[in-house]
């Protein structure tokens, strides 16, 4: 299990020799996904431990909370992805004044050499860090040579010509292009949260569903019907579910709301998951929210949206 570390001196604790990858890795995209096979690889070389440094809360929501990017991922979500794609140890630090205001060179021989006993750091060309981002990735070159501390810089990874980055898969999901997002990711995006009571309306709809209090901050797709993944947890796969994400306009509006419904025989109707904590694997947007004059004609689309999305998995492309 990857071992995760909230301070430098609880890390220096744990760690004596180590190669360490620095960012803020939302989203666990294939670019981050490189860098960490890069740094287990150059780890077992240099006989270290592979380390990712993160921050929390995001720099720029620190410094403009209302300019914050929305979330790919959520802490404990980003750490257990770490671990898949071979990171030993996370040192997830929060990100305060004191952080902010650190000297580049103080950085360097503070928390890399000391804290960390950092021997090797993989971190991309354009990286910047220290007080006012004064650091730059030649700057590290330049004082990681007095420690004996190697400075790598990982290709870049590009789909259909363009660098896949956190930006990049951001906008795919709030643009709706799951299949994209999907791509960037190696993986479907999947928001987390808990199952809330709701005013049960699916129920009585013959539509039993699951309702998600979606983790604050969380990128979603625009209102509308998707073919999902339900799971306990933060488990890859789950049941075939169905998901509609909006206002529901047919009875009148609201909240903004996340519904799922399993569509696995006999589970929809007998699931019972308030109070847990569940992941909602996003797959394919089947259409938007709309209105309907009456329930009757929301339940016939429903039984339409239901047969597309059973298509859409029987056809296998989720794999």
């Amino acid at each position: 299990m990857t071992r995760v570390y909230t301070t430098i001196e609880e890390a220096g604790a744990g760690l004596k020799r180590s190669v360490v990858t620095i960012g803020n890795f939302d989203g666990m995209h294939l670019g981050h996904q490189a860098i960490f096979a890069q740094v287990k690889a150059q780890a077992a070389v240099q006989g270290a431990t592979s380390v990712a440094m993160t921050f929390d809360p995001h720099p720029v929501a620190f410094f403009r909370p209302e300019a914050a990017p929305a979330k790919l991922s959520v802490s404990p979500q980003r750490y257990a992805l770490m671990g898949s794609y071979g990171v030993e140890a996370v040192v997830a630090l929060r990100f305060d004044q004191a952080l902010a205001s650190m000297r580049p060179q103080a950085f360097i021989e503070e928390v890399l050499v000391e804290g960390l006993g950092a021997v090797e750091v993989v971190v991309g060309e354009d990286f910047r860090f220290g007080h006012r981002r004064e650091g730059t990735t030649a700057l590290l070159r330049e004082q990681g040579e007095r420690f004996g501390l190697k400075v790598v810089v990982p290709t870049l990874v590009k789909v259909d010509g363009e660098v896949v980055s956190s930006t990049r898969v951001r906008g795919c999901v709030v643009a709706g292009e799951l299949e994209m997002a999907r791509r960037l990711l190696g993986r479907p995006h999947r928001l987390m949260g808990e199952v809330v009571h709701g005013e049960a309306r699916g129920r009585a709809l013959g539509f039993p569903t699951a309702n998600l209090a979606v983790a604050e901050g969380m990128a979603l797709p625009p209102d509308g019907v998707y073919a999902t993944r339900l799971a306990v947890g933060d488990a890859h796969g789950g049941w075939q579910a169905i998901t509609n994400i909006g206002t529901r306009p047919t009875f009148g509006g609201g909240a903004r709301t996340v519904e799922t419904f399993v569509l696995e025989e006999g589970v929809g109707e007998e699931l019972d998951l308030y109070g847990e904590d569940v992941s909602l694997s996003l797959y394919r947007h089947v259409r938007p929210e709309m209105r309907f004059e009456s329930p009757a004609a929301l339940v016939a689309q429903i039984q339409e949206d239901v047969a597309q999305v059973r298509a859409y998995f029987e056809e296998g492309r989720d794999a």
